[in-house]
């Protein structure tokens, strides 16, 4: 159960960057876009853990183990690699989710929540399936995974007017 929760938490920190951001820039996230972010998080999350069960089935126990574990390391290392280099020109929202404001409206609306969705996701998509060949348990991962990324994105508030 812990490491759900931390991984869940780990899948979705990039989401308190994001809402402490929006934050600043006084961008706002309508309701409608928040279902959109919580539902595409869902999904992607139990897509993901259903191919790391697939794997899991196909593979030697042991060989899933390492390759699930090994999966997560590199992917931290990845991560921890990225946040140290700076892009200059990251206009892409993939590259840069805080910039999914496509139309500047100062609202995250539901084309935009779809767009920013799929971006978030996508971490989560790798430890889902890595975290259920490392045989960690992933019952409540993608209700934790949504609801971090809630949570995180909800944080804005702190650092700009509340919605």
């Amino acid at each position: 159960m812990v490491n759900s929760i931390l991984l869940a938490i780990s899948s979705s920190i990039d989401s308190l960057g994001i809402g402490v951001t929006y934050g600043i820039k006084n961008t706002k996230i309508s309701k409608l876009s928040k279902i959109i972010l919580f539902a595409i998080s869902l999904i992607t999350t139990y897509i993901s853990i259903f191919f790391g069960n697939i794997i899991q089935y196909i593979l030697p126990n042991s060989f899933t183990n390492f390759l699930g574990c090994f999966i997560l390391i590199c992917m931290g290392i990845y991560i921890c690699f990225q946040a140290s280099k700076k892009e200059k020109d990251s206009q892409n929202v993939f590259n840069s989710p805080i910039s999914s404001d496509l139309n500047h409206s100062k609202i995250i609306e539901p084309q935009e929540a779809l767009i920013l969705a799929i971006a978030l996701s996508l971490d989560s998509f790798c430890i889902g399936i890595s975290g259920s060949m490392a045989d960690i348990n992933l019952n409540l991962f993608p209700f934790l995974v949504s609801a971090f990324q809630l949570i995180f994105l909800s944080l804005r508030f702190l650092f700009g007017n509340s919605y």
